[in-house]
């Protein structure tokens, strides 16, 4: 699930908010657009509650984009 996020994320702060939900979760974040994919076995709802619990602003994408290091590249890119 991907997400676009208020404000200039922290990366760490992230994992330190998404961990509680799943541990074994997997961030990939584009801090210049603020865009955040996360591989997690949680929901979306659980993700953006525990995003603003944080301080941010977490609105879903309705259509996965390319986030670098995440799971929707092609390989088009080169």
């Amino acid at each position: 699930m991907q997400f676009e996020l208020t404000g200039k994320p922290d990366p760490a702060m992230l994992a330190t908010a998404l961990r509680p939900l799943d541990p074994g979760a997997k961030l990939a974040l584009d801090a210049e657009s603020g865009r955040l994919e996360v591989l997690a076995n949680a929901s979306s709802e659980q993700v953006v509650a525990a995003l603003r619990q944080v301080g941010y602003t977490a609105t879903p994408l309705e259509h996965d984009v390319h986030i670098s290091g995440g799971s929707t590249c092609c390989g088009g890119c080169g």
